[in-house]
């Protein structure tokens, strides 16, 4: 202690200090623990145990204004569908916690609803078949690696027919790779073919990997095959978002944005990503996006934010002068959409565009009978600002600019088994053809 004048012992100042000393290091300790809390949260694979995948078909326009004011307000649901017009399905990840809140919320609203996934985490479990190769598996969903080396692998293989192409890296510094697929000349019209901008949306890269090995090994096999190469370019970009599909690989299977950190939410969680399907300078900012970072169409802070978008932009406007038809592939749904998504408006070359997606639907229907509906975003699915294909048409010119979902309708969702990968390959690729045909007999 220290002494006092007046003779009296003073030991506050040491117990004090020790106090401070203990109540710092728990603090310490307790920023130690909340840090590994976080590297472990973050390494860990999240779980949809006992999840399930609600389908509500609102019957009135209060019941889709509840339900788009629902997503507007949970950031905890997962709209797999988003709210629209009525008689359109909505599709609603509820998770476990949220159930009873959310069957509550139906029952009251009179909304009727059917069950489409009973366990999310069951088809997760049943959606891979972990079987290991030393060859490319193309009935598997691959790593970005495995998928970029494939590239590699079919421009070292066809080196007259390709060329490998990086477009740019993402926030995470991944290559943005992808391949021009057709025979030497100049001038030739292209299509380009921009795929999984959306992390979760697996059967995406694995359908374009399939369509680039159809039209390599048909070349000098089948004669209009051999045709169109000579006379027409195909860019495939088959993983836009490079971060985004990693992360769904490794920690959270339902994840779709890419991977920026842009704020903290309410709960104390931490909020990453921009949707890239809602970053694109067209309508910014407009119906169906939103402002909240924690949401799954957060539009980002301004148009372009995302390295990703940002790369394909400047590529687009660097490299796209032959490129006559853009083809936005995502999944699912089965729809094949023209402009616009920002707007109820239709383009002023709407009427060409649709015929041509009638045609496209018509010829995938041929393969395996699945149905694609056609026509504007907006109408078809939903409004939707700031997407890619609506930015081509408006600010590049390109005429046969579309927005596509693949298979299926919500039987599997996301989450669509290996053994559906040819048939969406077969399908696509027949609607593929289509286009192809219309832009070499219009653009040559």
């Amino acid at each position: 202690g220290t002494s006092r004048e007046d003779g009296t012992f003073r030991y506050r100042t040491s117990s004090q200090a020790l106090l401070t000393s203990l109540l710092l290091t728990r603090n310490f300790a307790m920023k130690v623990l909340v840090l590994l809390l976080t590297v472990a949260v973050a390494f860990a694979i999240k779980r949809f145990d006992g999840e399930q995948v609600l389908r509500i078909i609102p019957q009135n326009e209060g019941q889709v204004e509840q339900l788009a004011k629902l997503e507007m307000t949970d950031t905890g649901l997962d709209f797999w569908r988003r709210p629209s017009s009525v008689f359109r399905p909505v599709d609603i990840r509820v998770p476990k916690d949220l159930s009873s809140y959310v069957q509550t919320l139906l029952d009251s609203t009179s909304m009727q609803y059917t069950v489409m996934i009973d366990d999310v985490q069951q088809l997760i479990n049943n959606q891979t078949s972990g079987s290991i190769t030393n060859e490319f598996d193309f009935d598997q969903y691959n790593s970005y690696e495995d998928i970029n080396a494939q590239l590699q692998e079919f421009a070292d293989k066809y080196p007259s027919l390709t060329t490998h192409i990086t477009i740019g890296n993402s926030f995470e510094n991944r290559e943005i790779n992808a391949i021009r697929v057709g025979s030497a000349g100049t001038d030739k019209p292209a299509i380009f073919l921009e795929g999984q901008i959306h992390a979760r949306e697996w059967v995406v890269s694995a359908t374009l990997l399939y369509n680039i090995k159809f039209l390599l090994e048909s070349y000098n096999s089948v004669s209009e095959i051999t045709t169109l190469l000579n006379r027409v370019d195909f860019y495939f970009l088959p993983i836009t978002n490079p971060d985004g599909y990693e992360f769904s690989r490794n920690s959270d299977r339902m994840w779709r944005k890419t991977r920026i950190l842009y704020g903290s939410s309410w709960w104390g969680g931490y909020c990453y990503g921009a949707d890239p399907n809602r970053n694109w300078d067209a309508g910014f900012g407009g119906p169906g996006t939103s402002t909240d970072p924690c949401s799954d169409t957060y539009h980002g802070p301004s148009a372009f934010s995302e390295p990703e978008t940002l790369a394909l932009k400047n590529w687009l406007q660097a490299n796209g002068n032959n490129i006559k038809a853009y083809l936005a592939v995502h999944a699912y749904s089965q729809m094949w959409m023209t402009p616009y998504g920002y707007t109820n408006s239709k383009p002023a070359h709407y009427n060409e565009q649709n015929r041509l997606a009638a045609e496209v639907v018509d010829a995938i229907q041929s393969v395996n009978g699945l149905s694609f509906e056609h026509g504007t975003i907006a109408d078809v699915i939903y409004l939707a600002a700031g997407s890619s294909c609506d930015w081509t048409y408006d600010a590049l010119g390109i005429k046969y600019s579309y927005a596509i979902e693949l298979r299926d309708t919500g039987n599997y969702g996301f989450l669509l088994p290996e053994n559906q990968i040819l048939p969406s390959a077969n399908e696509f690729y027949a609607g593929l053809l289509v286009v192809a045909r219309q832009v070499n007999s219009e653009y040559n």
